[in-house]
């Protein structure tokens, strides 16, 4: 799946929340598209996985890549201890989703407590912009975007029933409450037209 890194670095440097000297914790990095691209932006990146065949295929390619700034730990939202210099970016993309809401909201305030003051989180995330009464017809909706059974393409449909079924997406009227309460301020936040996608750029106030 295209991660949109080269995209989402360039919308970080034009907002003025990544610099050269930041230290970058990418939360969920998966396969490490978006910690690549931002390492040679930035003086350190540390790419945060639970997955232990994800966290083994990144180090393959920074070793390729010759990245000496990028560390790769096996932790998550509520099990990373930061090191160092505190963050100046956090980055999260389609990995909240994963805690339920209880616990979305205290991996939020580690994150805070992580941040230099001033320092940004850009989280991007299955977060629904719309009221209960429309869910239904929201997720119906979602479903038949995408084929019965067919992979070539990515999702299938059996893949958004599991989401929706099995995962912790959450309203934005009880996610945002949360990033507040945590100490981050929303400086953007923008909602794709199915209403099911959000992107966040939150400044630690």
């Amino acid at each position: 799946e295209d991660a949109e890194a080269t995209e989402e670095v360039r919308f970080l440097e034009a907002a003025g929340v990544l610099t050269e000297d930041a230290t970058v914790v990418d939360f969920g990095a998966g396969t490490g598209q978006l910690a690549l691209t931002v390492a040679p932006r930035c003086a350190r990146v540390v790419a945060v996985d639970i997955s232990p065949v994800m966290l083994e295929h990144l180090q393959r390619q920074v070793t390729q890549m010759a990245l000496g700034n990028v560390e790769c730990v096996y932790a998550g939202f509520l099990s990373y201890e930061h090191q160092g210099r505190a963050a100046g970016l956090i980055y999260s993309r389609f990995a909240l989703h994963h805690l339920p809401d209880a616990w979305k909201a205290v991996a939020l305030c580690r994150m805070a407590d992580m941040l230099r003051p001033g320092g940004a989180l850009r989280l991007w995330d299955v977060v629904y912009d719309f009221a209960p009464q429309e869910a239904d017809q929201r997720f119906d909706a979602w479903l038949h975007e995408y084929p019965v059974s067919d992979r070539a393409g990515g999702w299938t449909r059996v893949d958004v029933a599991e989401h929706i079924r099995d995962e912790h997406s959450t309203f934005t009227w009880l996610l945002e409450p949360m990033l507040e309460r945590a100490g981050f301020e929303v400086i953007e936040a923008h909602t794709d037209v199915s209403g099911l996608f959000t992107r966040y750029l939150c400044t630690k106030s």
